[in-house]
C-alpha cells in the first residue's frame, strides 16, 4: 500500500485539529482573549478552556494576568535548560527592566538569541498604541532587520557572527539576504560599536517595516559574551530616532549595565547548547 493510499484511509482526529485551530488563531492574534476565542473559531469556551490549558501545559501558551490575554509562549514548546537558563536571565532582568520601564512611555523588550532570529522575552507592556501591533510584528524578530538582532550581531565575538552570518547566508529568505554582503555588515559593526547601539534596518520592506516602528537596541555583555540586547520601540510619526535616543540612551545604558551586574553576582553563565 503507498503513503498515499494509507493517508487516505486513516481517520483524522479532530481534538487535534481543534488545538491546531486554536494554536494558529492566537498566533494570528498575537494576544487574544477567551472571548475573541470563541468567535473567532466557533468552539465552545468549555472546550476551549481544556485546549487552554493543554497548551499551556505543554508550553505553547502562556495567559497575561494583566490583561487576561492568552499569548504565544516566548520560547514555544521548548522545556529543559534552554528554557530555564532564558526564565532566570528575564527574572534578573526584572528590576531593571521595570525602572527603565518607569522612565520611558514607549515598549522596552529583552531579547537573546534563537538560532538565526531573536526570541523576546515577553514583558507587560506600556498601554499606547504601539503595544499590540509591536508585540505581533516582533516576536521573533529578523537578525538582519531587527535593532535587537543587529545589536546582538555587532557585539557579539566574531566566532559567533562568522556562524550567524553563514546560517543566514543559507537562507531562502529575501530578509536574510544581507547576510551575503560582508561589507555592510562590517560597516554596522563599526557604527554601531562607535554609537553604542543599534537602531532598526532603514531599508526593511516587510511586515515589521520602521515605517510602522522605529526601534533602537543596547546589548547585554558578560565579559566578551553578549547575553541578550533591550530594546525600546517607538512611532516614528511620533518621535525621530534622535530625540529618542537624546531622551532615552542614557537609561537604556544604565538599565544594561545594572543588568550586567545582577548578572555578574549571580553567576549567571552563558546559555545552554541548543539544535536551534
Amino acid at each position: 500500500m503507498s503513503d498515499t493510499m494509507g493517508t487516505q484511509s486513516v481517520k483524522s482526529i479532530d481534538a487535534l485539529r481543534r488545538g491546531l485551530d486554536v494554536m494558529l488563531a492566537i498566533q494570528r492574534s498575537s494576544a487574544v482573549t477567551l472571548q475573541e476565542l470563541h468567535r473567532q473559531t466557533g468552539v465552545s469556551k468549555a472546550t476551549l478552556l481544556r485546549i487552554l490549558k493543554t497548551l499551556q501545559q505543554a508550553g505553547w501558551v502562556e495567559r497575561s494576568e494583566h490583561d487576561k490575554r492568552y499569548v504565544p509562549a516566548s520560547a514555544t514548546g521548548q522545556s529543559g535548560p534552554v528554557a530555564a537558563w532564558r526564565t532566570r536571565l528575564s527574572a534578573l532582568a526584572a528590576p531593571a527592566r521595570a525602572t527603565l520601564q518607569r522612565l520611558v512611555p514607549w515598549p522596552i523588550d529583552l531579547g537573546v538569541r534563537d538560532g538565526t532570529a531573536m526570541l523576546i522575552l515577553d514583558t507587560d507592556r506600556p498601554r499606547n498604541g504601539l503595544a499590540v501591533n509591536y508585540r505581533a510584528l516582533g516576536f521573533r524578530p529578523p537578525m538582519l532587520l531587527s535593532s535587537l538582532g543587529r545589536c546582538y550581531l555587532s557585539f557579539c565575538p566574531e566566532e559567533e557572527r562568522r556562524e550567524i552570518l553563514a546560517a543566514l547566508a543559507r537562507s531562502p529568505n529575501d530578509f536574510d539576504r544581507g547576510a551575503r554582503r560582508p561589507e555592510n555588515i562590517r560597516r554596522m559593526v563599526a557604527h554601531a560599536r562607535d554609537l553604542g547601539y543599534v537602531a532598526r534596518d532603514p531599508t526593511s520592506t516587510s511586515l515589521d517595516s520602521p515605517d510602522r516602528f522605529g526601534a533602537v537596541s543596547v546589548p547585554l555583555r558578560q565579559e566578551d559574551r553578549v547575553v541578550g540586547c533591550l530594546s525600546c520601540a517607538w512611532l516614528p510619526a511620533v518621535k525621530s530616532e534622535r530625540e529618542i535616543v537624546s531622551a532615552h540612551l542614557a537609561d537604556m545604558q544604565q538599565a544594561a549595565q545594572s543588568i550586567e551586574r545582577k548578572l555578574a553576582q549571580a553567576g549567571f553563565g552563558p546559555p545552554p547548547p541548543t539544535n536551534a
